[in-house]
């Protein structure tokens, strides 16, 4: 590649944000050039036939919801359809199945009120339905704005004029409350509370965390509303697309591309420099989607950052870690307890709410959990082209999980020096599917191969996924929102100009949306998309 090209924007980094970045600049008329360290991109989109052949799996990343229902979508969705990129859906998104019985959430709102009547809670459902719907867009707006920009304060002058004053400042107390006392006060049930509750893990967050409830709303809403679409053909599809997007507009993508620096000219970035010597120059921006720890700790150098960004970012922590367990099957899982099951695209397996506390902070002490919150997606229940016909494959999710071992809450895995050792790893991994196959019938019968990622395997697979984190930083409020990625509350900018901070670490956060990728390629592209416009 000829180094003496000059682009536009570089991006460090091809997940998800760093992609849609690339795509939004590349329509406005930027040359961007996009850096990953890796082999191939994609971030925590890993698609591949790990197990056997004609299996395909989602190795880290797998469900698509908060991005086809975002608005990089809504923006891309016309170029990413003429490039091959077709979503598929279900009616029945997401289940539980946990010690009181078992429910299903569907997208049709006859259907799930039809399922909380049974469990005695179609009045509660429907109220809650009824009073967060009106505050979607607001909800939405608030995960999707910069909340650095003057722009943002509309959404408070919009709260305020719907609300009153006295209901915003009852709706900031909303957004506070941990999911654990808005379930036990909005619901009876222990089904409904456990369907809705697992929710909150997949932002990082445990049921007794502040703000719990209000991203358990989120979720439930949007799943409800949208389902749980994937790509036919998987992830890496729509991986494919956007970087085509960026080709087709004279951008240029590098694997094996590992960026150790970022060039400043005149206290303002100016390209970057790879691990093998290589440079390349940007004229307008470059966007780093990394840790803030590999942005002010390592790719800029020290006397750039000042002392409060340097401390804000050494104090930047990483939440639990994550397990994955991938399974090639010979027929589709049967479900003991509820046959329904079969057709559910993510179902969550545990014992109640109590036990998801439990799990939640025995994790974030340091211990195994002995009844942890099994996630169990079935990507062939919307993309039958997963696997071989008749066939199927199982996804497995655990996010109660301790960074550093320091003991099993069941006494029955020995903790050794503490790491995620191939032993350790083993044992806990036999101690889910035993528990899963309490549910699933078949499970070992039908299990033709296996592939089992622990936290080190995670991080392996992407830098970014710290010890394991699969939310590239803990989410708690201290480090969600206007406190994401540093407590100095400056969002994607950073103190040296042309240099923008994007990814999971940063707002809205983790979830395969898009977010901040989005808001930083519209900031810097508004002009040049005003211009193209008024050119036609």
């Amino acid at each position: 590649m000829d180094q003496e090209k000059q682009y536009d924007a570089i991006i460090i980094g091809s997940g998800i944000n760093a992609l849609v970045a690339g795509a939004v600049m590349s329509i406005a008329g930027w040359q961007v050039l996009i850096c990953e360290r890796n082999d191939k991109p994609g971030g925590a989109i890993r698609t591949e036939q790990a197990t056997l052949p004609g299996f395909t799996h989602e190795m880290l990343s797998s469900w698509h919801p908060l991005f086809v229902g975002g608005p990089a979508y809504a923006f891309l969705k016309d170029e990413l359809d003429k490039r091959g990129l077709v979503y598929k859906n279900t009616e029945a998104p997401t289940g539980v199945i946990c010690d009181d019985g078992s429910a299903i959430l569907f997208t049709d709102s006859e259907k799930t009120s039809g399922e909380f009547a049974r469990l005695s809670d179609k009045a509660s459902w429907e109220n809650m339905m009824g009073e967060f719907t009106p505050k979607l867009d607001l909800a939405f707006g608030l995960l999707g704005a910069d909340l650095w920009h003057a722009s943002s304060l509309k959404l408070a002058r919009v709260a305020r004029k719907r609300f009153g004053t006295r209901g915003l400042i009852a709706t900031g107390a909303e957004l506070l409350e941990p999911a654990q006392p808005w379930l036990d006060r909005q619901f009876k049930s222990p089904v409904s509370k456990a369907l809705l509750a697992p929710w909150a893990l997949h932002n990082g967050m445990g049921p007794d965390d502040a703000g719990s409830a209000f991203i358990t709303k989120v979720i439930s809403a949007a799943i409800a509303f949208g389902g749980m679409p994937v790509p036919i053909g998987g992830g890496v599809v729509l991986v494919d697309a956007l970087i085509s997007i960026i080709k087709d507009n004279a951008g240029d993508l590098l694997t094996n591309a590992d960026v150790v620096k970022i060039l400043i000219d005149k206290k303002k970035a100016s390209g970057v420099e790879l691990a093998d010597g290589r440079t390349f120059m940007s004229q307008k921006a470059v966007l780093a989607s990394t840790t803030p720890q590999v942005l002010y700790q390592k790719l800029l150098e020290n006397n750039l950052v000042p002392a409060e960004i340097k401390s804000a970012a050494n104090n930047f922590r990483y939440g639990r870690a994550a397990v994955q367990i991938h399974l090639a099957l010979s027929e589709p899982p049967i479900w003991k307890n509820d046959p329904r099951m079969k057709d559910v695209a993510v179902v969550h397996v545990l014992d109640g709410v109590g036990s998801l506390s439990e799990s939640v902070n025995a994790a974030n002490r340091g211990y195994l959990p002995a009844r942890p919150t099994i996630v169990v997606g079935q990507p062939c229940v919307v993309d039958p082209s997963r696997a071989p016909e008749g066939k199927s494959i199982i996804w497995i999710q655990l996010q109660e999980n301790p960074q550093v071992i320091k003991g099993d809450l069941a006494n029955e895995i020995s903790k050794g020096d503490g790491s995620w050792s191939q032993e350790v790893l083993n044992s806990y991994a036999d101690r889910i599917l035993d528990q899963l196959g309490d549910q699933i019938t078949n499970l070992k019968s039908a299990t033709l191969a296996k592939i089992v990622l622990g936290p080190r395997e995670i991080e392996a697979m992407n830098i970014n996924l710290v010890g394991g984190d699969p939310y590239s930083g803990d989410c708690r409020i201290d480090q969600f929102a206007p406190w994401r990625p540093l407590t100095t509350a400056t969002g994607h900018r950073t103190p040296v100009k042309k240099l923008w901070h994007i990814g999971a670490s940063t707002h809205p956060g983790p979830g395969l949306g898009g977010g901040s990728g989005f808001i930083v390629a519209q900031k810097l592209t508004k002009k040049s998309l005003l211009r193209k416009i008024l050119q036609k």
